[in-house]
């Protein structure tokens, strides 16, 4: 892919998801999800390998079926209402439409179907876009129409994601597609208060994204695939050890790391709505999730190669060097969790 053509598809992906988060037309807000999408399927399907072409076609199948649905939802209240404008939708099937269409989009259960096959089939740094800045527009149109959003329904997506994305981390092997499990947990974390505190939403995608950043960084810059790949990073670079140990640790929410942060507020604010219930089923479904984070920083810090290796450390030599941006989130997903009063 030539400089051009990597521009162009980069700056439609950027500038198609700031214009969703500026829109206030349902037209526009379809047309930029459908720029955003166009633009993402050359970049998966760049490898020209069979995976990665089964990967851009199930991206491209899923995202066109959910952008029809928003669409065809946003024309059933224009028809009703007279009205095309994000913030004032009223009708309540076209709102419970959107809300399938836009949890489609994110990846949230029981649509979580085609998250952990694209990101097998993609890149790193590509699986690192589709899990992060592309969940970016459609949580947008969520927080832009909250106040409409049926509660039932969210509660249901956000705690069978969290336990399908717990349960079928358990059994991976691959890490892109444990990855991608996370990310859906994840997911039912930042939809579970979207309607009651749309703000506590928005940390938990910021903390998300500072966690799963780092680790998708350490993990371009080393040969790793799977599990097993990892045992042998520290002949790459040890620091790379300590940094995906404190940001998996962090993902999984463990105190006193910044990813406590975000489950704490949650979960303090659906008990203080009486939703006891919900919090301690999502509580206890975590753990399914935090039991992998865990088998992954036990085999990356306390387990070693069966055998030694009679080359040279590849860590001495000095020609490799580390982006300063994973050194920085590192920080900032260990040491923030002193901020949360100020939250």
């Amino acid at each position: 892919m030539n400089i051009t053509t990597w521009l162009t598809i980069s700056t439609s992906i950027i500038i198609s998801t700031i214009l969703v988060t500026m829109t206030t037309h349902w037209l526009m807000v379809w047309a930029c999800l459908e720029i955003n999408t166009l633009s993402m399927i050359p970049i998966i399907s760049k490898p020209h390998h069979p995976r990665a072409t089964e990967a851009a076609t199930k991206y491209y199948l899923t995202q066109a079926m959910a952008s029809s649905t928003l669409l065809f939802a946003a024309t059933m209240n224009a028809m009703n209402t007279s009205n095309w404008e994000t913030n004032t939708t009223s009708e309540p099937t076209a709102t419970t439409m959107i809300t399938l269409a836009l949890m489609m989009k994110m990846a949230s259960a029981p649509f979580h179907f085609w998250l952990p096959e694209v990101a097998q089939g993609a890149t790193t740094m590509t699986t690192l876009t589709i899990l992060t800045w592309q969940k970016i527009a459609p949580l947008t149109i969520m927080l832009t129409t909250y106040n409409k959003t049926n509660q039932t329904l969210l509660l249901m997506s956000a705690t069978l994601s969290i336990i399908v994305g717990g349960l079928g981390s358990l059994n991976q092997t691959q890490l892109r597609k444990l990855m991608a499990f996370s990310s859906i947990a994840h997911t039912g974390w930042i939809l579970a208060t979207i309607t009651t505190a749309p703000k506590i939403s928005m940390l938990t995608f910021m903390v998300y994204t500072m966690a799963t950043t780092p680790i998708f960084l350490s993990i371009n810059h080393t040969p790793t695939i799977t599990i097993k790949d990892i045992g042998t990073m520290w002949m790459t670079s040890p620091c790379l050890i300590m940094i995906i140990t404190l940001t998996t640790l962090s993902l999984g929410g463990l105190p006193p790391l910044t990813g406590f942060m975000p489950k704490w507020l949650i979960l303090n604010k659906m008990i203080t709505k009486n939703m006891a219930i919900e919090a301690t089923t999502m509580a206890v479904s975590s753990m399914l999730s935090l039991f992998v984070y865990i088998r992954l920083m036990y085999i990356l810090s306390m387990t070693m190669t069966p055998h030694t290796t009679t080359m040279t450390m590849k860590w001495r030599t000095p020609h490799k060097k580390h982006p300063m941006t994973t050194a920085l989130l590192t920080m900032l997903t260990t040491f923030l969790l002193p901020l949360t009063p100020d939250m």
